[in-house]
C-alpha cells in the first residue's frame, strides 16, 4: 500500500529525537542556528527529516527529530562540513552535550491539506 499521506520508513531507516539545553536566555539564538543549518541540508541527501521544536514548558530546551535513509546517511550526516561547524557552535551555545535518544522511524503522516506556519 502506497499512501503518499502515510509514509512507513524504509528498512534500514535510522532516527533520533535530542534534547538541546541552551544556556539561559540564548534559546532564540540557538533556534536561529538550527534553522540556518536546516538550509545546509540540501546537501545531505540521505537526510530524510530534520525539525526543531521549542519546549513550552521550559525556556532553555529545544528538540529536535532527525530521520536518515540508512546508516551511510548517518555518516554521511557526522561527516558533513556543515555539521562539524554545527558542532562548534553549539559548544558555545548549551549547557551540556546533547541528550539523544536513537529511534527506528516506523510511521510519519504529513498532512499535505494544512500549511504550517
Amino acid at each position: 500500500m502506497d499512501d503518499p499521506n502515510n509514509t512507513s520508513a524504509a528498512t534500514g531507516s535510522f532516527g533520533a529525537i535530542l534534547q538541546l539545553t541552551a544556556k539561559q536566555g540564548r534559546r532564540q539564538e540557538l533556534l536561529q542556528i538550527l534553522t540556518n543549518y536546516a538550509a545546509t541540508l540540501d546537501g545531505e541527501p540521505g537526510t530524510l527529516l530534520f525539525a526543531a521544536a521549542a519546549d513550552p514548558n521550559d525556556e532553555d530546551v529545544v528538540f529536535l527529530w532527525e530521520e536518515f535513509a540508512d546508516g551511510a546517511a548517518v555518516q554521511a550526516h557526522f561527516e558533513h562540513d556543515f555539521f562539524r561547524a554545527l558542532q562548534l557552535e553549539l559548544a558555545e551555545l548549551l549547557t551540556e552535550p546533547a541528550a539523544a535518544r536513537p529511534l527506528v522511524p516506523v510511521v510519519r503522516r504529513t498532512n499535505p491539506g494544512v500549511a504550517a506556519e
